[in-house]
C-alpha cells in the first residue's frame, strides 16, 4: 500500500495485561507466538473490542509483538464472527503505512512463510465476509513480498476484483499503477487512471488524494508553481501531523527546482516526524557527495533505518555505496549483505549488481552464481540484465554465442527503457552482426534513441554519423553533429573533443578555425586520450597554425606511442627513416615499424613491407614477408597497400595473378584512390584479361583519376585512337603535355610522336627531341629508337650517326624489331658504319623472327613470333 510514517512513541500506554501478553509472546517462532496470542484472545472474547480500540487509539506498531497481538484480534474475530466496524478499522491499520512489512522484514525463512500464509489467509477470509478492503491488502502482500512469495500476476487479479467491487484503496491502487503503465498493469492509460484515482477520493479511500498529487508531480503539462502550491496545501491539511507528506515536497525540489537546500530542510522535518522515505532520501545524499562534510555514518544509520520500514531500494543504495563509494566505508562484502537483503524482495538492480560482483570480481568470481543473480535480475524485470546477458552472449566466452537471442534480448531491454540496449544494436547494425549488409541508417536510429536516453557512447557515435555524412549533408545533418558531440563534452568526452575539432577543420556545422580544432586536440590529450596527441603532432609537423615545429610533433607522436597507439609508432618510424628533423636512424626506424606492425597499424605494416621491398635497414629482400605484411594492411582496408598488392601480383612479386590484381586495384579504387584507377584503365586499354575489348571502362577509369587531377598517357591514348571516347587528336595532345609534366615516361614518349608527326599540334622537331630524349633517358626503350632515328638523319637535332648506331644496337640487342630492322638498313647502306650485308641479314633475320613485316619481306619468313 501508499503508506507514510511517524516515529513512534515509547509510552504507548499498554494496560498490563497487553504488556504480560506480548513479553510471552516474545519467545520461540513467530507461530509459537501467533497460536498463544490467539489462545489468550480466545479465553477473553469479551475484550477483544475493548482490545481493539486501544490498539486504534494509539496508531503506533513500533513494538512488532504489539502488530502481531493485533492481527491475532482481527483473526479471532473473524473466526467468531465478531468482525465490527472497529475490528474493520484495526484490519485497515495494521496494513497502513507498511506496519505489516516492518513487521517482518527480519524474519528467517520459516517464520517470513508462516507470515504470509497467515497474512493470506486472513485478507481472504475478509473478503469472503464482503469486506472489499481485503482486495487490496491482498493484493500488495502478493505485490510487495519476498522472492518465492511475489506474484505480480495475483497481485492484479485481486485487484481488478477490487476495482468491480468498488473498493476504494483498490480503485486508487488500480488507478495509479495504470496511469503510470507499470509493467504489471499492463498498457499505459493516463485518462483511465485519473479516472479511478478520483473514484476512489469520491468512495474515502485515505491515501487517494496523495495518489492524486503524486499524478500531478508526473505531469509534465501541469505548472510546477501550480504543483508546489498543491503540495503545500496538501501538507498544510494532512493531520495528524505524522502524516505529512514531506518527502513529496522534499522530492519537489530536489528534481523540480534542483534546490538541495530546500530539500534537505524539508527532509529533516519530514524525519522528526517520522518519515521514512524522508530517511531514505537525506541518508542517500548524504552518502552521494551532494552535502558537502556531510556524516557519513549518520547516512548509512538513515538508510538501515528506512529499510527497516520496507523502503527496499534503501537497501539497494547502501549495497551501491558500500561497492562504489571509494571511501573508509568501502566493502564488497557489505555491498554484497545490502544487495542481499534488497533482492530477497526482488529488487532487480541489486539482483543485477550481484551478478555483476560474481561475474567480473576477480576476487569473488563465480561464474554460475552470477549467472544465476543475473536470471533472477531478469526476471524481476531488470531491461540492464537482459542487456548484459546480450553482451555475455556477443562480447564474452561466459556463454554461448547466439546471435537471435542476443538481438531479442536487447530489442526487449530497449522497448523497457534501456539506455545500453539500443547502443548495443546500433553498432550490430553497423558492424553487420543482425544483417548481411551494415546499415548505417537504422544504427543511426538506435543511436539517436540511446542518446535521448542519455547514453554517452550513443550521444558520440549520433554526433560522429552526422559528421560523416550518414544523416544527410545539409546544414541540419551539420547542426545536429555539433549539438550532440557539444553534449557529449558536457558528459566530459574526449573523443567527442577529437569529432569536433574535425567539425572545426572542416568547417562543418561552424565556422572553420584550426585554433579552435587545436585547442581541443589539446584539452583532450590533456585529459591523457592519446589520439589527440598524434593531430597535435600532424599540427605541428605541417605547421597550420604557424612554423612547422618537427620537435614538437616528434614529441607529441612519442606522448601516443608510449600510449599505445599504432599508428603514433609508425610515424615515429617515419621519422627516423626519412630523417624528418631528426637523423637519420634506419636501426630505430625498423623497430618502430615492427612495433607498429605487432600493433595492427595499416601503415605500419604497410612501411615494413617496403622496407623489405627496398632492403632497407640491412633487410634482406623477402618476397613473402612483403606479401604477407602488405596483405594484412591491405586487408584492413588501407588504400595504399591494397594498391601495392595489387601490383605485387600485376607485375608477379611472387606469382602473377591479374585477377588478384584487378580485385586489389578495385578495392583501391572504390576508396577513390587515382593510381589504382589508372591501372584498372591500362588494364583494359591494352585488354590484359583476353577477351572482348572494353575501351569504354578503361577511358571511366583514366577519367576518374584525371578529375583527381592524376593523368597518364592513358587518357591521351584513348583520345588519339577513339578508344571508349570520340577520337579528338587536340584532347590527346593536352592530356600527354599534361602527364608529362607530371614525369610520366610513356607520357613524354607519346608527347615526342605528337610533336614529330603533327598530331593534335603543330610539327616541332626540337620539342620531339627534347620529350623523346627524356622518355628514353629514363628506359622507355620506343622512344630511344626514336632519338635514335632523329640523330640518325639530323631531326631536331645535329646529325649524330655515330650516337644512333650506339642506340640502336644497344635496344636492337633488347629484341627492339624496330631497332633490329632499321640497324640492318645502316648495314646494308653502310650509314653510320662500314657496309656489310652479313650483318645487315643478321639484323633482318632478328627483326623478321620478332614479327617485324617489312623484315619478314626481305628475308621471306613469314611466321610471326610473339614478343
Amino acid at each position: 500500500m501508499f503508506g507514510f510514517f511517524k516515529r513512534k512513541n515509547k509510552d504507548n500506554g499498554a494496560s498490563k495485561e497487553q504488556i504480560a501478553r506480548t513479553e510471552a509472546s516474545s519467545q520461540g517462532s513467530i507461530e509459537d507466538q501467533y497460536k498463544g496470542l490467539l489462545n489468550n484472545h480466545r479465553s477473553n472474547l469479551s475484550e477483544i473490542s475493548t482490545v481493539a480500540q486501544s490498539y486504534i487509539d494509539k496508531d503506533n506498531y513500533t513494538d512488532k509483538n504489539e502488530w502481531l497481538d493485533a492481527l491475532a484480534i482481527c483473526d479471532i474475530a473473524l473466526q467468531e464472527n465478531k468482525v465490527d466496524n472497529t475490528i474493520k478499522e484495526l484490519y485497515r491499520q495494521i496494513y497502513t503505512r507498511n506496519w505489516n512489512k516492518y513487521v517482518s522484514m527480519e524474519y528467517n525463512d520459516t517464520d517470513y512463510r508462516y507470515w504470509f500464509n497467515l497474512n493470506k489467509d486472513i485478507n481472504d477470509r475478509f473478503i469472503k465476509i464482503g469486506h472489499t478492503r481485503g482486495y487490496c491488502e491482498q493484493a500488495d502482500l502478493y505485490g510487495s513480498a519476498r522472492r518465492g512469495y511475489r506474484d505480480l500476476e495475483k497481485k492484479i487479479e485481486y485487484l481488478k476484483e477490487g476495482v468491480k467491487a468498488e473498493d476504494p484503496a483498490s480503485l486508487g491502487d488500480y488507478g495509479y499503477g495504470v496511469y503510470l503503465g507499470l509493467p504489471e498493469y499492463g498498457k499505459e492509460n493516463k485518462e483511465e487512471g485519473r479516472k479511478l484515482v478520483e473514484r476512489s477520493i469520491e468512495l474515502g479511500y485515505e491515501s487517494a488524494q496523495m495518489l492524486l498529487l503524486y499524478i500531478d508531480f508526473y505531469d509534465t503539462n501541469l505548472n510546477q508553481s501550480i504543483l508546489l502550491q498543491r503540495i503545500n496545501e496538501y501538507i498544510e491539511k494532512t493531520d495528524p501531523v505524522s502524516r505529512k507528506p514531506y518527502h513529496l515536497l522534499a522530492d519537489f525540489y530536489l528534481r523540480k527546482e534542483n534546490d538541495l537546500d530546500k530539500a534537505v530542510e524539508v527532509m529533516k522535518k519530514g524525519i522528526a516526524v517520522g518519515g521514512h522515505y524522508c530517511e531514505y532520501l537525506l541518508g542517500m545524499n548524504y552518502l552521494n557527495g551532494r552535502i558537502e562534510n556531510a556524516d557519513k555514518n549518520e547516512g548509512i544509520r538513515l538508510l538501515e533505518s528506512a529499510y527497516s520500514y520496507h523502503t527496499v531500494y534503501a537497501a539497494n543504495f547502501l549495497g551501491q555505496y558500500y561497492s562504489f563509494g571509494n571511501d573508509e566505508n568501502t566493502s564488497i562484502e557489505k555491498a554484497i549483505l545490502w544487495h542481499e537483503k534488497a533482492a530477497l524482495y526482488c529488487y532487480p538492480e541489486s539482483s543485477f549488481e550481484l551478478a555483476c560482483i560474481y561475474l567480473y570480481n576477480e576476487n569473488l568470481k563465480d561464474i554460475q552464481k552470477g549467472l544465476a543473480y543475473l536470471d533472477q535480475a531478469i526476471e524481476d524485470g531488470s531491461p540492464r540484465g537482459l542487456a548484459e546477458r546480450a553482451y555475455l552472449i556477443l562480447e564474452t566466452e561466459i556463454l554461448p554465442t547466439n546471435i537471435d537471442e542476443a538481438k531479442q534480448l536487447l530489442e526487449k531491454a530497449m522497448d523497457m527503457g534501456n539506455e545500453y540496449a539500443p547502443y548495443r544494436l546500433g553498432l550490430g547494425y553497423q558492424n553487420a552482426e543482425f544483417v548481411t549488409e551494415p546499415d548505417y541508417k537504422k544504427a543511426l536510429e538506435l543511436f539517436e534513441l540511446g542518446a535521448e536516453r542519455n547514453h554517452l557512447y550513443s550521444i558520440e557515435l549520433a554526433g560522429n554519423y552526422y559528421r560523416v555524412g550518414v544523416g544527410g549533408e545539409d546544414e541540419v545533418a551539420a547542426e545536429k553533429a555539433v549539438k550532440y558531440l557539444t553534449r557529449a563534452i558536457e558528459m566530459g568526452s574526449d573523443y567527442a573533443r577529437i569529432e569536433l575539432a574535425f567539425c572545426y577543420e572542416t568547417g562543418f556545422g561552424v565556422e572553420q578555425d584550426y585554433q579552435k580544432a587545436f585547442d581541443l586536440y589539446r584539452e583532450a590529450a590533456a585529459n591523457n586520450y592519446s589520439y589527440a596527441n598524434t593531430k597535435m603532432a600532424v599540427y605541428y609537423e605541417d605547421g597550420i597554425l604557424g612554423e612547422a615545429n618537427t620537435a614538437e610533433a616528434f614529441n607529441n607522436y612519442m606522448i601516443a606511442a608510449a600510449a599505445g597507439i599504432p599508428d603514433a609508432m609508425y610515424h615515429l618510424g617515419r621519422y627516423y627513416k626519412y630523417a624528418v628533423g631528426i637523423p637519420e636512424n634506419p636501426e630505430e626506424a625498423l623497430k618502430f615499424f615492427n612495433q607498429a606492425a605487432e600493433a595492427n597499424s595499416a601503415p605500419g605494416l604497410t612501411e615494413l613491407a617496403i622496407s623489405y621491398e627496398q632492403e632497407y635497414g640491412g633487410l634482406e629482400f623477402d618476397a613473402t614477408k612483403i606479401l604477407h605484411y602488405m596483405s594484412r594492411a591491405a586487408e584492413m582496408g588501407y588504400t595504399y597497400a591494397q594498391y601495392k598488392l595489387g601490383s605485387y601480383y600485376y607485375y608477379g612479386l611472387v606469382e602473377t595473378d591479374l585477377n588478384k590484381a584487378i580485385e586489389w586495384y578495385t578495392k583501391a579504387y572504390e576508396q577513390g584512390y587515382p593510381y589504382a584507377a589508372l591501372m584498372l584503365g591500362e588494364y583494359y586499354l591494352y585488354n590484359m584479361g583476353g577477351g572482348e575489348t572494353e575501351y569504354d571502362k578503361a577511358f571511366g577509369y583514366f577519367k576518374f583519376a584525371e578529375e583527381q587531377n592524376v593523368i597518364s598517357e592513358g587518357l591521351g591514348v584513348c583520345y588519339e585512337y577513339g578508344l571508349g571516347v570520340e577520337e579528338n587528336e587536340t584532347e590527346a595532345f593536352k592530356y600527354y603535355t599534361l602527364a608529362a609534366n607530371d614525369n610520366y615516361t610513356a607520357a613524354k614518349y607519346r608527347l615526342g610522336l605528337c610533336y614529330r608527326y603533327g598530331r593534335g599540334t603543330t610539327e616541332n622537331l626540337t620539342d620531339a627531341y627534347r620529350w623523346l630524349s627524356d622518355a628514353g633517358q629514363n628506359g622507355n626503350y620506343n622512344a630511344q629508337y626514336e632519338t635514335a632515328m632523329m640523330l640518325l638523319n639530323g631531326e631536331g637535332v645535329s646529325m649524330d650517326q655515330q650516337q644512333a648506331i650506339q642506340m640502336l644496337t644497344k635496344i636492337a640487342e633488347e629484341d627492339h624489331d624496330y631497332a633490329q630492322f632499321e640497324l640492318g638498313n645502316c648495314y646494308l647502306t653502310g650509314k653510320g658504319v662500314a657496309e656489310d650485308e652479313v650483318q645487315a641479314m643478321y639484323w633482318y633475320q632478328k627483326a623478321a623472327d620478332n614479327g617485324n613485316e617489312q623484315a619478314q619481306k626481305l628475308t621471306g619468313k613469314r611466321e610471326r613470333r610473339k614478343r
